[in-house]
């Protein structure tokens, strides 16, 4: 069977769910219907889940009805929705909102664009099912489709209105039905992972989406709306919302940025909370990784390697703890202590001849509280032939941290013989730049039993996306400059280490 063809059959499956999921009453009364046709008009959350009960398995998000009402009460709106995957943006944008335009006389016609016009026509097909076979949306307001086919990227309604498919770049003069020109676009996902990596293509497209294809809509009313989410710094998105190079937005846009949590971090609350629960999505950005949940949920696209580059980063057995010539644990806390929004970086490095050796970390967007917890089970776990320098900022340990050590110290019975840094730092981007010649050189290397410690992989990855202005966390990189720079100190000096702290016997972590 051609893909064509299993492509057409998938739809009419799709078509005969969307028919016996909007089964009407043959014999309601006339003002309950026309009650509902009026609410429908002006209550979007209604709307959605009278006639649309086969997507709506969930509450609307209160971000899909207010954007909702923003399209609509703008007939002239000029927007991006950037929203994360799984986020309804395409079924909003491209199949509900111009239906809900349409029962207000709002829409003359519409363009939809895909990456490519096969992706474009398939996006067309979810409109064309709902028009021809919801029965609810033709009893409350009359026999929709009459001619055409999604598969040709064309066909019109009874009202004479013309529903188009275009790919990215396909030329749209000429796009009208007689004398109606469309005066609804939406353009859905026009990134991929190849063209976000040729700059001049992107802004080829760019150009097109502003230029032909805008200028193809009706000029008196039109609505022109981008959806997506950020996967590159410098994508057709992020051009057209214009904040790029520290750029301000594009003047006149309407943007609506969504993250996966309300306050942007992997373990906030989720925004889309009627349907996710944060344990679904912290399961999802563990298993991505790093990188890619920031790209996906968040908006935040590194390039990664721009400083630190992914072949220097280098597994392997490292010598016995016993044999290290220093050890030294260093803590970055963030500036935000009592909230999640900073990650905590503890990172533990080691130090043999020239050699420097990453043994352990913990890097998680939590309270220091936790943290804490994590510095102490680590001590804890050192057999007692084996000593650890422990170290933190000056202005932490004696200001606002104090009093979590506290705590701690008495559930344990001792105090974790943490230092003060009282090193007068320099710029953060210089200071991780001028370590990045020991990772080029060699002369680092990862505890190769640490290599499914997701707080270690989330640790490098903040590492190789480390980088001037970037939108990533640091506070992994932030905590190896401080741990590097005093072994690097401790091979010129004679600096005594700390002794002082109680031990476990046995080592849980086998050194």
């Amino acid at each position: 069977m051609s893909n064509q063809s299993t492509k057409h059959n998938e739809w009419k499956e799709w078509c005969r769910i969307v028919q016996n999921a909007t089964h009407i009453n043959l014999k309601e009364p006339e003002d309950i219907r026309n009650k509902r046709i009026n609410k429908a008009k002006t209550d979007y959350d209604f709307f959605v889940n009278y006639y649309f009960p086969h997507y709506a398995t969930d509450p609307c998000a209160d971000f899909h009805i207010r954007e909702a009402k923003a399209l609509k009460r703008d007939p002239n709106f000029f927007g991006v929705w950037e929203w994360p995957r799984e986020h309804a943006k395409s079924v909003h944008a491209d199949v509900i909102c111009p239906m809900w335009l349409k029962i207000d006389d709002e829409l003359s016609g519409m363009v939809i664009i895909g990456k490519n016009n096969d992706d474009a026509c398939d996006l067309l097909s979810d409109i064309q099912a709902e028009l021809q076979f919801n029965q609810r949306y033709i009893n409350d307001f009359g026999q929709q489709f009459k001619a055409g086919n999604w598969e040709d990227g064309n066909f019109i309604t009874n009202d004479g209105i013309q529903f188009l498919a275009l790919g990215r770049g396909q030329s749209p003069r000429g796009i009208r039905n007689r004398e109606r020109r469309p005066n609804y676009c939406v353009w859905d996902d026009l990134d991929d992972d190849e063209i976000v990596n040729n700059l001049d293509r992107v802004e080829r497209v760019v150009d097109w989406l502003l230029g032909s294809l805008y200028g193809a809509l009706d000029i008196r009313q039109s609505r022109f709306l981008g959806v997506g989410n950020r996967i590159h710094p410098k994508s057709i998105l992020a051009h057209v919302v214009g904040d790029i190079d520290n750029k301000p937005k594009r003047k006149g846009l309407h943007h609506s940025k969504v993250q996966a949590t309300v306050d942007g971090t992997f373990t906030g609350k989720p925004t889309w909370w009627q349907k996710f629960k944060t344990k679904h999505l912290q399961q999802r950005f563990e298993r991505m990784g790093y990188f890619m949940a920031l790209r996906e949920y968040f908006h935040k696209a590194v390039i990664k390697g721009k400083i630190f580059k992914q072949e220097w980063i280098h597994w392997g057995r490292i010598p016995k703890l016993q044999q290290m010539d220093n050890i030294i644990a260093y803590f970055d806390p963030s500036y935000k202590p009592k909230t999640t929004n900073d990650y905590k970086a503890i990172k533990v490095w080691g130090k043999k001849g020239i050699k420097l050796y990453c043994i352990d970390a913990f890097c998680k967007q939590t309270s220091i509280t936790e943290a804490i917890k994590w510095f102490y089970d680590f001590h804890e776990s050192l057999p007692e032939d084996v000593i650890c320098e422990y170290w933190m900022e000056e202005v932490f340990l004696q200001d606002m941290f104090y009093a979590d050590f506290e705590l701690e110290a008495k559930e344990r019975g001792y105090y974790l013989p943490i230092q003060g840094d009282t090193r007068k730092k320099p710029d953060k981007h210089a200071r991780i730049q001028a370590i990045a010649p020991l990772w080029e050189r060699g002369l680092v290397t990862y505890d190769i039993r640490q290599k499914k410690n997701f707080h270690m992989l989330q640790a490098i990855d903040m590492t190789l996306g480390f980088q001037k202005g970037a939108s990533i966390h640091d506070d992994g990189p932030d905590a190896d400059e401080g741990a590097v720079w005093k072994l690097q100190r401790k091979g010129q000096t004679s600096e005594n280490p700390a002794r002082t702290g109680k031990r476990n016997r046995k080592s849980s972590k086998g050194y």
